[in-house]
């Protein structure tokens, strides 16, 4: 069997495409603009996971201060940024909230009604 310069180039070049291919495919599948699972993501529908929101302040500091007075009633908390919502106007035509962003302060499920009644300023013990 005669051996030419071909049969030393077929192999090499089968491995670069395969090799090339590879690439595109890992490319393509681990992209970071691709959306992966449900198209409803949780930036977008405010998903906290198990943590319920409480209040939305304005800033950091008021929601740190919120926290220190949840943290005195025994509820453990987090806060977080909260995205620019849209301008909410009452029944009277009034603006009640406008474009702003602000900071969410979050419970878990079991204590958001005493974290609530704190919020609220009443003493009603929820436990």
């Amino acid at each position: 069997m005669p051996l030419n310069s071909l049969h030393y180039t077929i192999g090499p070049a089968i491995a670069v495409a395969a090799t090339a291919m590879l690439v595109a495919v890992c490319r393509w599948v681990f992209a970071p603009n691709r959306t992966r699972g449900n198209k409803y993501t949780a930036k977008s529908y405010g998903d906290f996971g198990m943590l319920v929101p409480v209040a939305t302040l304005r800033t950091s500091t008021e929601a740190a201060r919120l926290r220190q007075l949840l943290r005195q009633h025994g509820i453990r908390s987090t806060s977080g940024a909260a995205p620019p919502g849209p301008i909410q106007v009452n029944a009277d035509g009034n603006i009640r909230r406008h474009y702003v962003s602000g900071w969410h302060v979050m419970v878990f499920p079991e204590d958001s009604m005493r974290a609530r009644a704190v919020v609220a300023g009443t003493d009603r013990d929820w436990a």
